[in-house]
């Protein structure tokens, strides 16, 4: 870590912090995401089952209609009786045209499949069984609407059934689904929250620690100088701005023992001259004062010598004196 700069490595810390919260953030919106799906889907099958039930129920009243009306002879109350089934029908059309657009499935489109055969066999019967009556042959409309027709309507509703069951399951099965991913979702969330717990802090202190340590390091080289004891040294290591600090104050100590290490030298140079001129000083003296011993001897031995001239000159003086004499008498 040592070989990031301190900016690089902040922004890493900083950058890791962010991503685990883009991810916590991330898990909690597609869960959202995921529940709203799941919501919408529900209710999507929730409302095409109540649309089936809607249509087996129009179909039984549908069925009923036909039946009261194969039975009536008044031709008023007949047309109305008619009127209410194709009344019945097209409520019947309106709610499987909204059923067709809902189905998409492969397996619910075959059930609707089965069931608008059995449809298609009870509206033709129908059919055939009024224009029967209209015809007169009652006796064949009679064998269609008390014989055929109720296990033709028993196996309409009963295939109309088998496809509000299926829808039923599908529902209780997205209903298990979404309870099932809403409780992977809170795991997964768990498990990224746990992560972050522990990468964070980890990260931080791995940040903190490749920060502070080797400034600790440097601080203590600094206050050692500080102190005068340039004998501690540092290593530095890595790339980063503190490497470089240590790097000056390594300089640093090395460049003031070399400074320390010249001063030195030249202390003793100086202490070795100033004994040299010392000990030429009292060589100096001793012969110094030799010579002052010569010439106070050579003093002497002048005044003697004075002395000495000054005596043959006054001799000289008292013999020519004497000359003198000698020679006037």
């Amino acid at each position: 870590m040592r070989n990031l700069k301190i900016g690089t490595r902040l922004a890493l810390g900083f950058g890791l912090l962010i991503i685990l919260l883009l991810i916590m953030s991330g898990i909690g919106a597609w869960r959202m995401i995921d529940s709203q799906r799941a919501n919408d889907n529900l209710e999507e099958r929730q409302t095409a089952n109540t649309l089936i039930l809607q249509w087996a129920r129009q179909v039984e009243v549908n069925a009923n209609q036909a039946l009261a009306a194969a039975n009536l002879t008044n031709p008023d109350v007949l047309a109305v009786f008619k009127k209410g089934m194709e009344a019945s029908d097209k409520r019947e059309a309106d709610i499987r045209a909204r059923i067709e657009a809902m189905i998409t499935s492969p397996e619910t489109q075959a059930l609707y499949g089965s069931a608008m055969k059995v449809r298609e066999a009870y509206t033709q019967g129908r059919t055939q069984a009024f224009k029967d009556l209209d015809n007169g042959d009652y006796a064949k409309a009679d064998a269609f609407f008390n014989q055929e027709m109720p296990k033709i309507t028993a196996h309409y509703i009963a295939e109309i059934d088998k496809l509000s069951k299926f829808q039923g399951d599908f529902v209780s099965h997205l209903f298990s689904e979404s309870a099932q991913a809403a409780r992977l979702g809170l795991s997964i969330l768990a498990v990224a929250t746990l992560l972050a717990l522990i990468l964070g802090p980890l990260f931080a202190w791995l940040v903190t620690r490749s920060i502070t340590g080797p400034l600790r390091h440097a601080v203590e080289l600094a206050g050692s100088v500080a102190r005068r004891d340039l004998s501690r040294d540092i290593q530095p290591q890595g790339k980063d701005e503190v490497t470089s600090l240590e790097q000056a104050l390594r300089n640093m100590g090395r460049d003031l023992r070399n400074a320390v290490g010249e001063i030195r030298s030249g202390s003793d140079a100086i202490a070795s001259a100033s004994a040299q001129i010392s000990a030429g000083n009292l060589d100096l003296s001793s012969r110094t004062e030799q010579q002052a011993s010569s010439l106070a001897e050579t003093a002497a031995t002048m005044e003697e010598i004075t002395a000495t001239v000054r005596q043959n000159a006054d001799n000289a003086q008292q013999a020519n004196t004497l000359a003198a004499s000698a020679a006037k008498t």
